[in-house]
């Protein structure tokens, strides 16, 4: 993905340890990069201004504002809009309840491990690029998918893609040590190259698969892919 399209990120935390950890976490997700991180609200609210992050994760707990106060005036028109993602040691229901009324897409607890930020991560990007690509919903179990694409394991799928064969893709490169090429993945699990190429270029997309050329005596690049 060009790096122009990358979903810029501003991290919020009042500790350094878990800013550079949750740096690190982000920027190995394909398509999401840290423009800013925070320690504290007021320094957020400077930072969102400065950087216009497409994507905010924020602490609750910082020295000068409450963290749902930084939510609450990220809102505010004089901000550029910022989804916000709430990355908190707190549990209390009331909590939970008040940073979705504040606007929060979604809500992790501390400690967060790295899978499972990566995958909030993905089903945000997936949901966004829907979003983006429709210009009107024709119906209501389309706006239904897209929610259920933010808050559930599965993400969005084309409809090209089936979960069945993803899996197959996935189980078959995880089965090799090396990389493969798609002529060679469509052979082990009975599909066509066509359909190899495309299900590998939907999870390279997603993340979950990383590609490189190899260059053969003809100078002609062949794409391989291994799982990430």
């Amino acid at each position: 993905m060009p790096q122009s399209r990358d979903i810029t990120v501003l991290i919020v935390d009042d500790d350094p340890v878990v800013t550079a950890a949750l740096q690190a976490q982000v920027n190995r997700v394909l398509g999401f990069r840290v423009v800013g991180i925070a320690h504290s609200g007021h320094a957020a609210l400077a930072a969102a201004a400065r950087f216009a992050p497409r994507l905010v994760l924020l602490d609750l707990h910082l020295p000068d504002l409450p963290g749902l106060e930084v939510a609450h005036r990220l809102r505010r028109p004089e901000q550029p809009p910022a989804d916000v993602i709430v990355i908190s040691g707190r549990k209390e229901s009331a909590t939970v309840r008040a940073a979705i009324q504040r606007g929060a897409l979604y809500y992790l607890v501390k400690p967060t491990r790295t899978g499972t930020l990566e995958q909030t991560l993905l089903r945000y990007a997936a949901t966004a690029e829907q979003l983006e690509a429709s210009g009107r919903f024709a119906e209501q179990q389309e706006i239904d998918r897209i929610f259920r694409s933010l808050h559930t394991d599965q993400p969005f799928r084309p409809k090209s893609i089936s979960a069945a064969t993803e899996q197959a893709v996935l189980d078959a490169l995880a089965e090799v040590a090396e990389d493969v090429s798609a002529h060679e993945l469509a052979a082990s699990i009975g599909v066509s190259r066509a359909t190899a190429r495309r299900y590998l270029e939907h999870l390279v997309d997603r993340g979950l698969v990383e590609t490189r050329p190899r260059y053969g005596p003809t100078g002609r690049p062949q794409h391989r892919y291994r799982a990430r």
